[in-house]
């Protein structure tokens, strides 16, 4: 049994070997060529480098929603053409951002106005400022000229003069009524002439003893009391010059500094605050950027939308480039921006168009454990049955070195 059982074995041995010899003998051993290898990689077309790629719009967007919200209406469909600055769709919640915008607008218009009425009443306030200056300063000087006074007089100069020439006239009556008099004082007493004599000689004694009399006191040393009063109100006249001369400061070169920017800075807080509430207005609209159709929509009204969650892409399907990242890192030096290709299609037998490398991405992307390099080819010319993402095989032009 053994021995019958090991006779196939054998055969199939020899056979095998037979047949080994035979195949080294009619196929002698030949090192690859460079020709040989370029073949293996693109058997269709030795020495050009052929690639695969995909048709994408030129223009193209994905719109979305800035913020959350309930969709209130969808203005178009997939399909559809739109222009530049067409609502595609709108969130709910535009009243109330209207009246916000309201609000904000009569913000600003107040606040304009308070810093317009500012700068043109500069000149009003400059005339008020520099008068009240000139008044304190004419205060101060009184005040100092009185104080000064009372080191030694109980009044001004002036008043002391003015005292001195009342006392010089009241004497000068004094003695005519006195001269009258005499003349008179030895007549009958009920002569009505001595009577009148009799009356102005006392009024003007009376008179000179008064003006006499006030003349020495303000030549004599003020009270103690004076003193203190000249002294406090020259404290009021200096601290009331001191403030004109600030407020001088303030205005002389126009508009209150700390008044004209807090003027300027409520203006500028309105004007945010309207910008603000605009922008709100905006984002609860989805409009287009571009001119195109909608391509895809997975928007419905009444559904929230989440941002990042709903959107919308536009694309230009009249113009499309070529986009691959077929290329690894053993090839995509054989490539150069403006190398010439063809570009033929997989869906549309028998069109070939020319074009040439418009931009190779220089940050390579890890695609299932090779690095590739994303590379952009533009059409010389466009075809109307080019679709977005349709198959295109790249074939560059020029010969690889060997």
């Amino acid at each position: 049994m053994r021995r019958h059982k090991f006779i196939p074995y054998l055969f199939a041995i020899a056979f095998a070997g037979f047949v080994l010899v035979g195949c080294q003998t009619s196929q002698p051993t030949q090192a690859p060529t460079n020709s040989t290898v370029q073949a293996t990689t693109t058997p269709s077309s030795p020495n050009r480098l052929i690639f695969e790629g995909e048709a994408v719009p030129i223009s193209y967007v994905t719109l979305s929603f800035p913020i959350n919200g309930v969709v209130d209406q969808v203005n178009v469909k997939e399909g559809d053409l739109v222009n530049q600055g067409a609502i595609i769709a709108t969130l709910k919640g535009s009243e109330k951002q209207k009246a916000s915008i309201s609000a904000a607008q009569t913000d600003l218009l107040s606040a304009q106005k308070a810093l317009d009425d500012l700068n043109q009443n500069a000149n009003v306030a400059r005339a008020n400022a520099q008068l009240k200056l000139a008044q304190a300063k004419k205060a101060l000087d009184k005040a100092i000229e009185n104080r000064n006074y009372k080191n030694y007089k109980k009044a001004d100069q002036w008043y002391i003069d003015q005292s001195q020439a009342d006392y010089i006239l009241a004497l000068n009556d004094f003695n005519n009524a006195k001269m009258v008099w005499e003349n008179w004082q030895n007549k009958d007493e009920t002569d009505p002439n001595r009577a009148f004599a009799l009356q102005n000689f006392a009024a003007a004694r009376k008179k000179v003893e008064q003006a006499e009399a006030n003349y020495k006191y303000l030549q004599g040393a003020p009270e103690e009391v004076d003193v203190q009063i000249s002294e406090g109100e020259l404290v009021v006249a200096k601290a009331d010059y001191e403030n004109a001369q600030k407020e001088w400061e303030k205005v002389k070169n126009g508009p209150n500094p700390s008044e004209l920017q807090l003027a300027e800075e409520r203006v500028t807080n309105a004007k945010a605050q309207l910008a603000s509430a605009e922008s709100a207005l905006e984002d609860l609209s989805l409009k287009t950027t571009i001119t195109g159709t909608i391509v895809s929509s997975n928007l419905k009204a009444g559904q929230v939308s989440s941002v990042g969650s709903s959107n919308v892409v536009v694309a230009d399907l009249s113009e499309f480039h070529i986009e691959t990242n077929d290329l690894t890192e053993l090839n995509i030096a054989k490539v150069m921006e403006g190398d010439r290709v063809t570009v033929t299609f997989d869906g549309i037998p028998g069109l070939e168009i020319p074009g040439k490398v418009e931009r190779i991405k220089p940050l390579g992307e890890d695609n299932q454990g090779d690095i590739t390099y994303t590379v952009v080819i533009g059409l010389e010319k466009q075809d109307p049955r080019i679709k977005w993402r349709m198959t295109a095989s790249i074939k560059l032009e020029k010969e690889l070195e060997k």
